[in-house]
């Protein structure tokens, strides 16, 4: 009882922590170190967090997100709750944790080419949070004659499969907006009419959401999320721009504020560390030190929306730690 009750204030005195502070507590004793490890006190830290519109962007910032996209520098597919998925060079993905610095390596896509080399082949991708299996998704679309055809992969089991075609085009946004558990992409649909592409990451199922009847009239809508609602604004360097927001299933004109003029923004670097072994390889690692606050404009306004957390790239490590500690509660 004691020791719960010490745990429980242990928990309360590190909850407003930053993630650094916090991975410096876990070598005080393996007990601290286990509770810290602990998938609720990671639950409870992230809830901690300021949810504000904080941004994540690769350090070579100058290019657009569909811009990196489509040639072969540094790409972020997306973030959520602290996890980051990157495809560093070509096809290849990883998943990483800045704060922690894990990162993972996951399977390549199955459906491409065999001379693909870049992400030509590539029409979209994704990467977001099923609640309700407690898991990380990923997601990549290619093209298949007039369709494009969905594969999947989840970080517990990190295997592909496929879940689905569309008829449509992507037009922007080739990385899925994450916004109330689904991905959101604008593609051209019949008679090249845009629409929005919504994927739920639980159900697996898309959903068509037509845009505001006053946008279709503009060359290059986009999609990003505003204070946690999904965002459809005009592609143009003023950040005074025409928006809209999603509202109770409705869209309707987004007016800024004081507050609201301004984004935080993360830049994603990528470094190399040798490891010296017989092999003598090479291991990669990812870092958010630098950090900036500029004008909510057409620079970074569609970045992924990005906290800082404890949550690591591996699941399965989850399993094990909670095992470990209902031994250690019971002993």
């Amino acid at each position: 009882m004691t020791s719960e009750v010490a745990f429980d204030v242990l928990e309360q005195i590190l909850i407003g922590l930053d993630v650094k502070d916090i991975i410096r507590c876990k070598s005080v004793c393996k007990s601290w170190q286990s509770f810290i490890s602990s998938p609720r006190f990671i639950k409870a830290h992230m809830k901690k967090q300021d949810r504000g519109d904080r941004r994540i962007c690769s350090v070579n910032s100058t290019c657009k997100n569909d811009e990196s996209f489509s040639g072969n520098n540094m790409f972020i597919v997306g973030s959520c709750n602290g996890l980051v998925c990157v495809s560093p060079r070509d096809v290849k993905l990883e998943v990483t944790n800045p704060c922690t610095r894990e990162t993972r390596e996951l399977q390549t896509p199955p459906c491409r080419p065999r001379s693909l080399k870049t992400r030509c082949g590539v029409e979209c991708m994704g990467f977001g949070y099923d609640a309700s299996t407690y898991d990380y998704k990923v997601i990549a679309g290619f093209r298949n004659s007039k369709r494009k055809l969905f594969y999947l992969l989840t970080l517990k089991s990190n295997i592909w499969k496929v879940i689905g075609e569309v008829k449509y085009m992507t037009l922007t946004n080739r990385s899925g907006i994450l916004c109330g558990g689904a991905l959101h992409w604008i593609m051209l649909g019949k008679k090249k009419k845009k629409v929005i592409i919504s994927l739920d990451l639980s159900t697996e199922e898309f959903e068509e959401i037509p845009l505001p009847t006053e946008a279709h009239r503009f060359y290059s809508p986009r999609l990003c999320v505003i204070e946690g609602c999904l965002c459809l604004y005009i592609d143009s360097f003023a950040s005074s721009s025409k928006k809209w927001v999603m509202k109770n299933n409705k869209w309707e004109l987004y007016y800024y504020n004081d507050k609201s003029e301004y984004d935080f923004v993360y830049c994603l670097q990528r470094w190399h560390r040798r490891v010296v072994d017989s092999r003598k390889t090479t291991r990669y690692f990812y870092t958010n030190a630098l950090a900036m606050v500029v004008p909510r404009s057409r620079d970074h306004i569609s970045d992924s929306i990005y906290v800082k957390s404890l949550v690591s790239p591996y699941p399965h490590k989850v399993c094990f730690l909670l095992a470990y500690i209902i031994i250690y509660l019971i002993n």
